[in-house]
């Protein structure tokens, strides 16, 4: 019974929206309300970081922190959300492969902090599902074991793809992408874990009951 608890495949796409709004929206909101203070009202701000120096238009200043903000947060949420891959794949098959499609108003580097979070929801969900399953008892439906342990297998295969496929250069610059393909390897795991957890106490359940009497 779960009682009053909050499941584990409700607490983890929570943490990941949460993450999107601390890692991106945050950081868009706050970028955008300083310039609009920098303006004090005029038409233009001047913007100036080391040799980086320019002139925006007020109303250009929200889509320029879209674009400043999540050009350098796109790679490590992509990594945080990296069977996202997935979904990201199947829109760009019909429309833009072997590119990934992204709309054309939007700089990939923006589409893809903006839409990864969501497109891995449903797999922080199955590894809630999974965690729920190893530490509160909960039974879970055999797609679910068969779902999780491809995936595991996918992610296992792609790290060590990653690993061996990759010169020593690009190994360097692959780095965090390992250890994310890693981290989802084991995370997936999780399922077949404790469907075979599940499984035991099952058996030793007739012997503690008869232990018992």
């Amino acid at each position: 019974m779960r009682g009053d608890r909050i499941p584990f495949s409700h607490i983890l796409p929570i943490i990941d929206l949460a993450l999107l709004v601390l890692m991106v929206i945050v950081p868009i909101t706050m970028t955008s309300v300083h310039l609009y203070e920098a303006s004090k009202g005029a038409t233009q701000v001047h913007i100036q970081s080391g040799q980086f120096d320019m002139m925006l238009s007020r109303d250009q200043i929200v889509p320029w922190a879209i674009r400043a903000e999540t050009m350098t947060r796109s790679r490590t949420v992509k990594e945080i959300n990296l069977p996202g891959v997935i979904f990201d794949t199947l829109i760009s098959l019909p429309t833009s492969w072997p590119s990934m499609w992204h709309p054309a108003a939007l700089l990939a580097e923006t589409w893809d902090a903006l839409v990864y979070p969501f497109f891995c929801l449903p797999f922080w969900w199955l590894v809630g599902c999974g965690l729920d399953g190893l530490f509160y008892k909960e039974r879970f439906h055999w797609s679910l074991l068969l779902t999780g342990t491809l995936f595991s297998m996918f992610c296992l295969a792609v790290t060590f793809g990653f690993h061996f496929g990759l010169s020593v250069e690009d190994q360097a610059d692959s780095g965090a992408l390992v250890s994310a393909a890693l981290s989802w390897t084991i995370a997936f795991a999780v399922l077949p874990i404790a469907w075979i957890a599940q499984r035991i106490r099952q058996r030793r359940e007739p012997e503690l009951q008869a232990a018992s009497l």
